[in-house]
């Protein structure tokens, strides 16, 4: 016969088993304003800053011990002022973070700096204690940070922990979500996990935060799948030798690009972009061969030796896949009320700019300054706001809506910029590899050719326009460079030359391909953040998921039907040729703004005078970006 006993957890104050439950009245089990599910970064942040602004929060995680990934160790400048607004801040102590000053780019054996802006006095406060002068991030071991954050939510007066798995979203009699059934994590006595019996929690809101491999999205959040383009390979290397201490080091090459930041004073994370939905079969050896004959020849010499070590000694390749997934606005659909999906389950992006943390502990700032309990707000206000009901899902809707469009300025620019430039950085194409060229030598130019990009890269400018200024200054500037710069021409082996007179009519082509390119890379992306993604639910769907409160029938993910898959597969190619086809109309509208900016700083010594007559919101008129 196997005994169970309640699994251990590093946080006493979780309840974590039968035994926690039954000392609990039946008010205590049912008197809370929100459910959070999931104690990840945006779950347990969420749920201290909701606490803290009155609410009554359970947060139900399934493991409170430290999880071990290879993603989420870099938090931006722009993050680092979200804990500060939170009045968490101290979560990055004491959790050997390493100071982060910026990036160092390596392409083709060459090298340039794009450090973080200067920190300006009045900003000093807002960040952490910056030693460079810089403002400045932080890198860390994920688990660490994650744990971190945890004692800040557990250890807030307002919440209750719960370690148990969430099985079902329980609907009421009208199909409303009105809580979750959950089972605890129980152990044997020879250790083995487990499950017993479940339970249930009571709330008029829910919110799911279950990351990237959400299991509520499809059925609660989202109508739309993630799309994978890569995947990150990882692994640690101990006292690397890293050219740019407390940089962040990005090496661009024909196998995708390479990142290397510090997570630890001796430990270095390096993350290797494998382009691909799957992964080579590493049991067969052909991830090892890729990293050998591919990977290690195109770092820094002194970066090489290294890598190598750790391969020769069999350390284990641990892998994440780099999922997109347009942000969809919660709380609007009539199927799914009383529930919202929030962090990764509901937003993602390709994690090459280190920026998905930042949004969402920005989420959790503009979330709880929504539907917060009116006794603290992150963010100042400037009369005293209306505490919404909870119980009223019409009065949350617009509170959901509101927040969609705050959170669009910092979300938008972190989300276009991690697509469009793992397509330049990424890709094995002509054209972009002139835009990949013309990028490298754009940074090069120095002066607000860095401090704009890095700006945007840091989260601490979020302003789409800004963005799409400087993208379309990069593609004017790379085309220039294929008339002025010495290049390789095809025929005529490595050397390079500049172009004369014969050469202009295919280069004249080929910048109409290239900013045709640049516009195709951009442009779908910024489609997907003007569309507000309403999820659509069938109502079979619904009907076979519901869990009312009198049933103890289980919800299973709705999928849409097959044919619904299909016309929605159809209004997708249709909607990709309608962008293909008017891109080149839009790009001349691009050159015209980019005109109407100025020319490229760095060609003309400034960002030219008209670089804020233009409204920063052109795109997202309601993105109002505050407290960055």
């Amino acid at each position: 016969m196997v005994t169970s006993v309640p699994s251990s957890t590093p946080f006493p104050n979780a309840i974590s088993g039968p035994t926690q439950w039954a000392a609990l009245d039946a008010n205590q089990r049912h008197d809370f304003d929100v459910i959070l599910v999931g104690a990840g970064i945006v779950g347990s942040a969420l749920s201290y800053s909701l606490a803290k602004s009155g609410r009554k929060v359970a947060m139900v995680e399934r493991d409170l011990t430290e999880p071990d990934r290879i993603v989420g160790e870099l938090l931006q400048p722009g993050g680092v002022r979200a804990l500060g607004l939170l009045g968490i801040k101290d979560a990055l102590d004491g959790i050997d973070a390493v100071p982060v000053e910026g990036y160092q780019v390596f392409y083709r054996g060459r090298s340039v700096p794009i450090p973080y802006p200067d920190e300006k006095v009045e900003d000093q406060a807002r960040g952490v204690e910056s030693s460079s002068g810089r403002v400045e991030g932080r890198s860390f071991h994920h688990g660490k940070f994650v744990q971190s954050l945890r004692r800040k939510a557990v250890n807030q007066p307002g919440v209750t922990t719960f370690e148990a798995t969430v099985r079902d979203l329980v609907q009421d009699k009208d199909g409303k979500i009105q809580g979750i059934s959950a089972t605890w994590k129980t152990e044997s006595a020879e250790g083995l996990e487990q499950q017993s019996q479940a339970f249930r929690l009571q709330a008029p809101l829910t919110i799911v935060a279950d990351g990237c491999f959400s299991k509520f999205r499809r059925s609660h959040g989202s109508s739309i799948a993630p799309t994978v383009r890569s995947n990150f390979v990882g692994l640690e290397l101990t006292h690397a030798p890293l050219p740019s201490p407390r940089h962040g080091h990005v090496v661009l090459g024909g196998a995708g690009p390479v990142l290397l930041y510090q997570i630890g004073s001796s430990t270095t994370r390096i993350l290797i972009d494998v382009p691909g939905e799957k992964l080579p079969s590493s049991s067969k050896g052909l991830l090892q061969a890729h990293i050998y004959e591919k990977v290690i020849p195109q770092l820094p010499e002194v970066l090489q030796p290294c890598l190598k070590q750790e391969m020769d000694k069999g350390q284990r390749l641990r892998s994440m896949p780099n999922s997109f997934l347009p942000p969809s606005m919660q709380g609007q659909s009539n199927e799914r009320k009383g529930v919202i999906v929030v962090g990764d389950a509901m937003n993602m992006r390709h994690p090459l700019t280190g920026g998905g943390m930042s949004v969402g502990l920005w989420d959790c700032i503009h979330l709880t300054q929504a539907l917060g309990g009116g006794k603290w707000y992150p963010l100042p206000t400037t009369a005293e706001a209306d505490v919404v009901d909870l119980q009223d899902w019409e009065a949350i809707r617009p509170a959901l809506k509101s927040w969609h469009w705050s959170r669009k300025g910092l979300s938008s620019v972190i989300n276009i910029l991690a697509q469009a430039l793992y397509s330049l950085f990424g890709a094995d194409d002509e054209n972009l590899e002139v835009l990949r060229e013309g990028c490298f030598k754009y940074f090069e130019l120095g002066g607000e050719c860095v401090n704009g990009p890095v700006s945007l890269l840091s989260g601490l400018a979020p302003r789409p326009m800004l963005l799409v200024y400087h993208f379309f200054a990069v593609a004017v500037y790379s085309i220039m460079t294929l008339f002025t710069h010495p290049r390789r021409f095809k025929g005529e082996g490595s050397t390079e030359r500049r172009p004369t007179l014969t050469d202009y009519p295919a280069l004249l082509l080929r910048s109409v391909l290239v900013f045709y390119t640049a516009c195709v890379v951009l442009l779908p992306v910024v489609l997907t953040e003007l569309r507000s993604n309403i999820p659509k639910f069938s109502n079979s769907a619904t009907a076979s998921t519901a869990s009312t409160a009198s049933s103890s029938s289980s919800i299973s993910p709705p999928l849409t039907s097959r044919k619904n898959r299909k016309g929605q597969g159809s209004n997708s190619e249709a909607s990709g040729t309608t962008m293909k086809m008017g891109a080149l109309l839009v790009a001349l509208a691009a050159a015209l703004l980019y005109t109407g900016h100025g020319r490229a700083a760095g060609l003309t010594g400034g960002m030219g005078a008209n670089t804020n007559t233009i409204t920063d919101w052109f795109f997202f008129p309601k993105a109002a970006a505050a407290g960055l």
